[in-house]
């Protein structure tokens, strides 16, 4: 069922503090330029590494910005899968419920997600022109 791990995404309340961090701070190529809700981080060996607005993961997620108070601030992990569908029906049939099932989002990526045991969000995904392994 899960491919590969896609990626990571930290949730965070203050995106220009979190960009200016990894940025400033941390010295790496942060590219914030295509969403004021998230941005993307090069880090050398990981496919995809990101900063999260909690509005944004709130909406993504549950349908509202307002729905924060649902959004654990951390860490999400998303894992690549072949088919969200698929992949949603095998963890429905093992008792894992859905925060909600499988959507395209408004960037064209298929998704499905659930909360861990931790309370931490983690996303099933098809994104077949990125994220990429050699298996």
């Amino acid at each position: 069922m899960i491919r590969h791990l896609a990626g990571i995404a930290e949730i965070v309340d203050d995106l220009e503090a979190a960009v200016s961090f990894y940025r400033n701070d941390l010295g790496l190529e942060v590219d914030d330029s295509e969403s004021a809700d998230y941005a993307s981080v090069k880090i050398p060996g990981v496919i995809h590494f990101g900063l999260w607005s909690r509005e944004a993961a709130a909406e993504a997620t549950y349908g509202e910005r307002t729905a924060v108070d649902r959004v654990t601030p951390g860490l999400t992990i998303e894992f690549e899968v072949d088919d969200v569908p698929s992949a949603s029906h095998t963890l429905n049939s093992r008792g894992i419920q859905l925060l909600h099932g499988p959507k395209v989002e408004p960037w064209g990526q298929t998704t499905a997600r659930l909360s861990l045991p931790s309370g931490a969000l983690c996303g099933i995904a098809e994104t077949p022109w990125a994220r990429r392994i050699e298996t």
